[in-house]
């Protein structure tokens, strides 16, 4: 059977199954990260991830690895380090299953060039997407005999970027990046029989896969052009992607009591559809800005070494974030910190049993300086995926965000009389 049918039709069977469906205990994610090349990454920094946005159109002191002319008022070399911390608690309506992991979301640095001019250069590691599932289906039979079937995946793709933004005419910022996309996908099914008269199969199938593609973005500072003070710092925002096709290696791994047989079973281009995005930010009374943005793919033209899945769609996700900046007294630790909460919904890229999964939440978080360039970002998310209707699964997320922001001081060089 076809690859890609044939995870259409697992998950459809182990979600419709709910008597017998569940994740195991050390499993550490999604079941949904079946899917293609696993679970979207919607993270471009702490800041935005805070405010429940990805920042297509938010200017500011910080690192945004989705839209490069975001940084053009960089106004120190910055480095950031972000991670986060999460729990997942998986239902059917019947078994749930809880499971906690952390991860590195990524690390980038932005060096402005020219201040004035919006000239900076931007480098950076993020993840792109995650696979991190462990399915135990129990009571099956076959041939007369009872055996336990484990469906297990990991892996995920990553990306090296680098981009590089300008102002043009005081009003349009603009920046474009490479991406270096890399990464691998590894699969098993366990077939236990638990009988000695009986031989367990271990099908294992790993997928290596690399390419780059482009990006490029604009934000366009329309507040500029109106006499109107509230909307003085009015900024619209768009970001592209391109499509790209990822070079693919798929390699078949049988596992026996008696022997271990590799099998190369597919090579070819896995293809990603282009990204597109949309902003807009507006900063009120020099102390409140608020941000909302939308991006959207159409992953009907995906497709894995010439197959396309039958119930992939058209993706959407929205969010609107509000940012309390710091008091200008600055008498106390309170009036120093910045304030972020915001919420999102995001039409996901597939259905399953003819119904579209969604997810959506709310997330806080706050900016702490530590110095006049460097300072701590945390965030706070609770999201939902899915329900438990019609045979599907409810994922619910809890998780803590954290960044840490190194700026200039960290980069000078010593004077003259200090070597």
């Amino acid at each position: 059977m076809k690859i890609l049918k044939s995870k259409i039709l697992l998950l459809a069977f182990l979600l419709m199954s709910a008597n017998l469906f569940a994740q195991e205990e050390d499993g550490a994610g999604s079941a949904y990260s079946i899917f293609g090349i696993g679970d979207l990454n919607n993270y471009s920094s702490t800041r935005t991830y805070s405010m429940g946005i990805l920042g297509n159109a938010l200017f500011g002191n910080y690192v945004n690895n989705l839209n490069p002319a975001t940084m053009t008022k960089l106004n120190s070399t910055l480095l950031s380090i972000n991670g986060n911390y999460g729990f997942l608690k998986s239902t059917n309506g019947i078994e749930q299953n809880k499971v906690s992991n952390g991860n590195v979301l990524g690390v980038n640095i932005g060096i402005p060039f020219d201040q004035g001019r919006g000239w900076v250069f931007s480098l950076g590691f993020n993840p792109m997407t995650a696979v991190n599932y462990k399915i135990r289906v129990n009571g099956i039979t076959g041939g007369g005999q009872n055996y336990v079937q484990t469906y297990s995946g990991k892996g995920g793709l990553s990306r090296i970027n680098a981009g590089m933004s300008y102002n043009l005419f005081s009003k349009v910022s603009i920046g474009v990046e490479y991406n270096y996309a890399f990464g691998e996908i590894r699969n098993q099914n366990l077939i236990n029989f638990n009988n000695q008269g009986y031989t367990n199969t271990n099908i294992k199938r790993q997928v290596d896969f690399q390419n780059s593609f482009i990006k490029a973005g604009a934000v366009v500072e329309v507040g500029k052009l109106f006499k109107s003070i509230s909307l003085k710092d009015l900024s619209i925002g768009f970001v592209y992607q391109s499509a790209f096709k990822l070079s693919g290696t798929e390699n078949g791994i049988y596992l026996s009591s008696v022997n271990i047989d590799t099998t190369q079973t597919n090579q070819g281009k896995i293809d990603i559809p282009e990204l597109y995005g949309f902003g807009i930010s507006n900063l009120f009374a020099r102390k409140y800005l608020v941000s909302a943005d939308v991006v959207m793919q159409d992953w009907t033209k995906y497709s894995e070494f010439g197959q396309t899945p039958s119930n992939f769609d058209k993706s959407m996700r929205a969010g609107i974030g509000v940012e309390i900046l710091p008091s200008p007294d600055k008498t106390s630790f309170w009036q120093t910190t910045t304030y972020r909460f915001g919420g999102f919904y995001d039409k996901l890229f597939y259905k399953i049993n003819g119904e579209q999964i969604n997810a959506y939440g709310v997330r806080a978080g706050i900016n702490v300086p530590i110095s006049r360039y460097n300072s701590m970002d945390l965030g706070f998310n609770y999201s939902i995926k899915g329900k438990t209707d019609n045979g599907l699964i409810k994922d619910e997320f809890f998780n803590i965000t954290f960044g840490v922001n190194f700026g200039e001081l960290w980069f000078l060089r010593p004077r003259d009389e200090d070597r």
